[in-house]
């Protein structure tokens, strides 16, 4: 009778009558499984290897492949500069697995031209190795291609918003770009058609002049953008100085040197009584038509001044008058001769000098009835000779006059004086 052992592995088949001429075969189940994984890794690798080395063409499709332009011989090309094409590629597996858009190169060669015009070019693919084209939509560009120009064209600014309050102007005409002009190079029959380089600016609420930044476009004689991949422009920012301009009213007035005129002894007028004037607002605020008269020179009742209307650089005469006439009538104003005899002498650096005697006529003038009761009492003769130097000899000092009340401020002298002194050194 057979027995098992639960702890031996090894597992013994019935034994076959030898004398039947038969085998018995004992099998260990350890190098039976040992086997097997031999197997499967054995035929792991070979799969990999079939994998690697599959004989199977595989295709892939991409689509908007850019086709590049070279070669173009110093010419410009004005059209086909933005053709793409889709392709169909095919390899194997493992290497169209891998491909992308960016392994994909398609161009046409334009190194064959000679003269500007319209071509066709043949499409060329470049892919990698192991890689073919099987399919692509385009077999061939039509390039368009021109000579290389340069011109240059002035910056011109187009305010297209903007709002004035009302007695202000834009300055468009007086506008200043920096850089002032710009060259633009690219296909000659499209320069051909550019005018000007243009700012267009949004500048506002404005009551000053304004500085703009921005970007230039090129446009054609009708304004319209002219726009080319190839055009190249030596500037394409600027920055613009938009004069605003401010019209204002500027009274033409009439101011006394000394403060001797009023209402009450001149009647003044001036003719005309103001302008009109146009420029810069800040320019415009700071303009002051003010003429001035030196009551101490004026003796006859009635006077009349042509003074000549000058306005700084920059502010217009929108009126177009260049004199006003100033017409001065003194009123209730009298004048007399008197001859002084009292002089103060102002003597800073303590000059000997003779001592002065001699009588100063001079003519004095104001309120006529102040004026008939003055006498030579009533005036004093200063003689200031802070800016004389010492030496012996005789020197003209001029003569300024002090009046006592109630004559002061009310009369005064008419003209200028001086007095000969004798420095005694």
């Amino acid at each position: 009778m057979e027995t098992k052992n639960n702890a031996n592995t090894e597992a013994e088949e019935p034994l076959q009558d030898k004398s039947k001429g038969s085998l018995t075969v004992k099998r260990n189940k350890k190098v039976d499984f040992f086997a097997k994984i031999c197997c499967l890794i054995i035929a792991f690798f070979i799969w990999l290897f079939a994998a690697e080395n599959d004989t199977t063409q595989y295709n892939e499709n991409f689509s908007s492949i850019p086709v590049e332009i070279v070669n173009t011989s110093g010419f410009s090309v004005l059209s086909g500069d933005d053709a793409t094409v889709d392709v169909t590629v095919s390899g194997k597996r493992s290497l169209i697995s891998r491909l992308t858009r960016s392994d994909i190169r398609a161009y046409v060669d334009m190194s064959a031209i000679t003269a500007p015009g319209r071509y066709r070019f043949d499409l060329q693919v470049e892919l990698p190795n192991g890689v073919s084209l099987s399919k692509a939509s385009l077999d061939s560009v039509t390039v368009y291609a021109d000579n290389t120009t340069s011109v240059t064209v002035p910056v011109k600014v187009n305010v297209t918003k903007f709002l004035l309050e009302d007695g202000y102007e834009l300055g468009t005409a007086d506008t200043v770009t920096n850089p002032k002009t710009v060259t633009v190079t690219g296909p000659e029959s499209v320069l051909q058609s550019i005018t000007e380089a243009r700012l267009d600016a949004d500048i506002g609420h404005v009551t000053r002049t304004v500085t703009y930044s921005g970007d230039l476009v090129l446009v054609d004689g009708a304004g319209n953008e002219v726009t080319n991949s190839y055009i190249r422009m030596s500037a394409s920012y600027v920055t613009a100085t938009i004069p605003v301009y401010k019209y204002r009213e500027v009274p033409i007035e009439v101011i006394f040197k000394n403060g001797l005129f009023n209402p009450s002894n001149c009647e003044a007028t001036v003719t005309p009584s103001s302008i009109r004037i146009l420029g810069d607002a800040e320019a415009v605020d700071a303009v002051r038509l003010e003429y001035e008269i030196d009551e101490k020179r004026i003796t006859a009742s009635t006077n009349t001044y042509t003074v000549k209307i000058t306005l700084p650089e920059g502010v217009e005469n929108v009126s177009m008058i260049d004199t006003a006439t100033i017409s001065l009538t003194l009123k209730g104003v009298a004048t007399k001769k008197i001859s002084v005899t009292d002089f103060r002498v102002v003597n800073p650096q303590n000059l000997n000098y003779e001592p002065l005697v001699d009588p100063l006529s001079i003519t004095v003038q104001g309120e006529t009835a102040l004026v008939n009761r003055i006498g030579s009492a009533n005036v004093t003769a200063v003689v200031d000779l802070s800016n004389q130097e010492s030496f012996a000899g005789t020197v003209i000092v001029p003569v300024s006059f002090e009046f006592s009340a109630p004559y002061s401020g009310l009369v005064y002298e008419v003209g200028s004086y001086t007095v000969s002194v004798k420095i005694l050194g």
